[in-house]
């Protein structure tokens, strides 16, 4: 008889079951593995944005696929940033850099489907960004803390004009993430200001309250050029505190919307 361990005897007392991997839920479709070859070629290659891509004819032999199938491909990678496809005689398609606002859309169309609302996306903010101020404030260099600076004082300078105030606004975050030197954490903030942008589109930020954030920003680019970590966690953390407390208090029905990817791609 074969002996069981009393770990085993344990697990059949509680009924557990084995923990498998979770099966895979559809088969992948040939126009995505047609995508997934083209970017491993762009990336392997390293070619730079702007280089044109094979012909569609070449493409199409090379890969076994219909037009049809291959064109599914090219219409997925546009969509996503991967690449542009120029019409005419002299086109087809060429390499392009996938920035934060293509990871934003992406990002957008799985939040609205999860029925997320807005202020998860808040609490995301409140949680990352003070990390990242405490890592621009050890590992950023001497150049992207003077971008940092100078963000704050273009926000300054641009008090009175709110387009402008809050491209500086979100420069400044994007400097912040740029500076701890994590890519990822640089592109996924960005994202998330992006979305943020799209949400709250149509709320008013008063002169007051501009001034209110200018003061807020300049706190944590301080802390950061002083190389103070913990500083610049600090002010960080209470500057998109801050943010909440402004939606909690002037637009509650913000904050309980559900996000919307109409909204982060228009």
């Amino acid at each position: 008889m074969t002996d069981v361990s009393a770990e085993s005897h344990q697990t059949d007392r509680l009924g557990r079951s084995p923990r498998r991997r979770e099966e895979v839920r559809r088969s992948r479709k040939a126009a995505v593995s047609v995508a997934q070859m083209i970017v491993d070629d762009v990336t392997v290659g390293r070619l730079a944005p702007g280089t044109m891509l094979a012909s569609e004819r070449e493409m199409i032999e090379r890969f076994g696929v219909a037009r049809g199938t291959l064109r599914e491909a090219l219409r997925f990678l546009e969509m996503n940033g991967v690449i542009t496809v120029k019409a005419g005689p002299a086109g087809g398609a060429v390499t392009a850099e996938p920035d934060a606002r293509d990871f934003a859309g992406v990002l957008g169309l799985f939040l609205q489907r999860r029925e997320m609302p807005f202020r998860t996306l808040v609490q995301a903010r409140e949680v990352l960004e003070p990390e990242l101020a405490g890592l621009a404030a050890g590992n950023g260099s001497d150049e992207t803390i003077a971008t940092i600076v100078d963000s704050v004082d273009g926000m300054e300078a641009f008090l009175e004009d709110e387009e402008n105030f809050l491209a500086e606004n979100h420069r400044f975050h994007y400097a912040v993430a740029a500076a701890a030197g994590n890519r990822l954490l640089e592109q996924l903030i960005s994202a998330l200001h992006i979305i943020t942008e799209g949400q709250i589109r149509g709320i008013a930020y008063r002169t007051d309250h501009r001034r209110e954030v200018t003061r807020a920003h300049r706190n944590v680019a301080d802390a950061i050029a002083a190389r103070d970590a913990e500083g610049s966690r600090w002010a960080m953390r209470q500057h998109v505190r801050d943010l909440r407390r402004y939606l909690e208090s002037d637009y509650p029905a913000v904050l309980d919307r559900p996000l919307r990817w109409r909204d982060i791609t228009a």
